[in-house]
């Protein structure tokens, strides 16, 4: 199955054929072929396999797909991949079932180093059997003579423990910043928990290492998504760590020793966004473009900080906040979108979404521009919001793990039966003809095709619960929201997203084909081969 190592001139003009198998092509004008053929980093036609071994020729190179099922590569348009590559040395929290976990989990991943800030991902504290959010305190067993930093699952809230506190200088008179809160006791002292803004702050403070070391993070990062069938990605919010030039110096230099294997599309907070003098998006043909910006108006469910329209279930005096100013933000929205820029914008609660649509409603009024601008995880969008996105032009990026991971929480927590059970709407967004995607949010869940096409599929909670069959999409729209409509997000959908004639040989061979198998055996599949520009950047 290998296809081997090759030299840049035989990557150039050696044919390829692919054969075997089945090809799913994503492309409604031939949706399925025998067998493909590509020519250097480019696909160069597909059909039967005695056509495609004529235009091949003899000296051609064969690849046996031993009857697997060969689909244009995965693109996850929502997810922080240069971020995550910095947590690869930080201790993960996500397997942790009580408090006493966390302290041992941070206490034995810097038990042998010599770090000076001892930092931490994956905390969720709806997953404990404690029943409580940590503190600062706990933190302080963890470590109390260095400072202690935890990121909740949500990337939204953050914890400290006090040495952490002191280190970045939050007292009892600190006031937070517009869009954050500094949580205190009942003495008035800090307890730990930094939300939104607040954490932000905080968080952009986490420094990027040596630009050799951050390059080998990266490879290494870029190794995981590879393994899952990915050869594209939108990495969200370049700016919310610290570093954005190693960031996009490392990408650089990645892509010039033809080691960067994605096609990586940046989007950048806004004041970073700025200093770039980025222009605007024409298209997308390289591996690397900065392509847009992203802005924040609300938070996350887990954490009761996105902005609803009701109250949360379990504070029925609490609907949640949002994190910028309104009139702030429209302006934001009317200056990128006037200038001709792609704007992601996060949008958890329907309170949120309600805002960003009207926002994008008016920038458009304004300036007659196509815009294809993203709202990022949707969660809580109404129908009748949907129907104004797509009379917008806006593409609505689904966390449909959500269901899985947090639905049952989402029902007994947060939301109630009602709203839980309408989250994430593929269903009716695909009944529309309204274009959407899917992700995972890495590092929020672990990187990650299948499963999150498996659940917008079948919409069944880890507690086995399905929640809104009604809302369930198609197998096909959900490869679709990976492949072929993710390419459109970021207007490439000329050179990729579809197994077709010319385009880029970013293909993903799959144990079956997930557009026709039993509906609740999707999440089996098995990544056997992952190609990107034609050559093998994964295989299992």
């Amino acid at each position: 199955m290998s296809l081997g190592q090759e030299t840049p001139e035989q990557r150039t003009f050696m044919k390829t054929i692919y054969e075997n198998g089945i090809i799913v092509t994503m492309d409604p004008n031939q949706p399925q072929a025998q067998s493909l053929v590509t020519e250097g980093d480019k696909i160069l036609a597909i059909g039967s396999q005695r056509d495609m071994f004529d235009l091949a020729g003899p000296g051609c190179k064969v690849v046996d797909l031993q009857q697997g099922v060969l689909f244009p590569g995965f693109n996850e348009t929502h997810n922080h991949l240069s971020w995550y590559a910095i947590f690869k040395t930080q201790a993960f929290l996500g397997n942790c079932r009580t408090i006493a976990d966390i302290v041992k989990a941070i206490a034995n991943h810097y038990e042998n180093t010599d770090s000076e800030v001892l930092r931490a991902y994956g905390y969720d504290d709806t997953g404990l059997l404690d029943g409580r959010e940590i503190t600062r305190q706990d933190l302080d067993q963890a470590c109390s003579d260095k400072p202690v930093v935890v990121m909740h699952v949500s990337a939204h809230v953050g914890f400290l423990n006090t040495k952490a506190l002191e280190f970045y200088n939050i007292t009892s008179n600190r006031k937070p910043p517009a869009g954050g809160t500094i949580h205190f006791d009942e003495q008035g002292l800090p307890t730990g928990r930094l939300d939104e803004h607040a954490w932000f702050e905080i968080a952009a403070k986490s420094p990027v290492p040596g630009s050799s070391d951050y390059k080998i993070l990266l490879k290494a990062a870029i190794k995981d998504y590879n393994s899952q069938g990915f050869t594209g990605v939108h990495d969200a919010g370049l700016g919310l760590e610290d570093g954005a030039e190693t960031v996009i110096s490392s990408y650089k230099e990645l892509e010039a020793e033809n080691e960067l294997n994605l096609k990586v599309f940046i989007s950048a907070i806004s004041h970073i966004f700025d200093k770039l003098h980025v222009r605007p998006l024409k298209s997308f043909t390289s591996m690397l473009t900065i392509g847009g910006v992203k802005l924040f108006l609300d938070g996350s469910i887990q954490v009761e900080t996105a902005a609803l329209k009701e109250p949360y279930l379990r504070r029925p005096d609490w609907r949640g906040e949002f994190i910028m100013d309104g009139d702030e933000f429209s302006e934001l929205v009317e200056k990128y979108h006037c200038a001709g820029h792609h704007i992601s914008i996060h949008g958890n609660g329907d309170a949120a979404i309600e805002k960003i649509i009207t926002a994008v409603e008016q920038a458009q009024r304004k300036c007659s521009l196509p815009s294809r601008h993203m709202l990022i995880h949707c969660q809580t969008v109404s129908k009748k919001q949907l129907l104004r996105m797509r009379g917008c032009g806006m593409v609505p990026s689904f966390f449909a793990m959500h269901i899985h991971h947090w639905g049952d929480r989402h029902a007994n927590l947060f939301l109630g039966e009602e709203r839980a059970h309408r989250i994430n709407p593929v269903g009716e967004a695909e009944a529309m003809g309204l274009p959407f995607t899917l992700h995972v949010d890495t590092p929020v869940r672990p990187v990650q095709a299948l499963h999150s096409i498996h659940t917008a599929v079948n919409r069944v909670t880890s507690a086995g619960k399905q929640f809104g069959g009604h809302l369930c999409c198609t197998p096909y729209s959900a490869v679709c929201a990976y492949t072929s409509m993710a390419a459109y997000c970021s207007r490439s959908e000329q050179v990729r997203g579809t197994l077709s004639p010319g385009k880029y040989a970013d293909m993903v061979l799959l144990s079956k084909d997930i557009t026709s198998c039993p509906k609740d055996t999707i999440k089996d599949t098995s990544v056997w081969m992952t190609i990107s520009n034609g050559r093998l950047v994964y295989e299992s």
